[in-house]
């Protein structure tokens, strides 16, 4: 298929009511996380005194089992690019590395991370970039992410 194609060609769908199944939103059914409101302004970079406040809204897919449960987690972009992790200590609502579990197969909750956990941390990528995730828990510490969140970028403004 020639790329170029593609945009006027997802528009002429678009003008007639159609719509191409590779452009199809995911189904009702699938996995799915969305930031519903952080508590960062705009263009402000972040300080090791900064508490990370978001309220994320979730849904588990009925297929979606596990014996190990479900949980939310936020985490940032490590210096490796194929790396995100975070550091549980102090304030945070995320208490374990899966993060928080969650019972309920669709729900909204607030997480808070406090920066100072990780704000001298090596790994930590400039500008500093983070993911909500869910995961499906796999048992000793182990999870798989099931959805995420498009990546959430601080930068400073000038």
């Amino acid at each position: 298929m020639n790329r170029a194609l593609l945009p006027a060609g997802m528009m002429l769908f678009a003008m007639i009511g159609l719509t191409p199944i590779y452009a199809q939103a995911p189904t009702p059914e699938g996995n799915r996380i969305v930031l519903v409101k952080l508590n960062q302004p705009p263009c402000k970079s972040l300080s090791s005194d900064d508490i990370i406040t978001a309220r994320i809204a979730y849904r588990i897919a009925e297929a979606e089992q596990s014996a190990d449960g479900f949980a939310v987690s936020i985490k940032f972009q490590g210096t490796d690019p194929r790396m995100t992790f975070s550091v549980t200590r102090g304030r945070t609502s995320t208490p374990t590395p899966d993060g928080t579990a969650v019972t309920l197969r669709s729900d909204t909750l607030t997480l808070t991370y406090p920066m100072a956990a990780i704000m001298q941390d090596a790994r930590l990528r400039r500008p500093i970039t983070c993911y909500f995730y869910l995961h499906r828990n796999m048992g000793k510490g182990r999870s798989i992410v099931i959805a995420r969140t498009p990546p959430i970028v601080f930068r400073e403004c000038l």
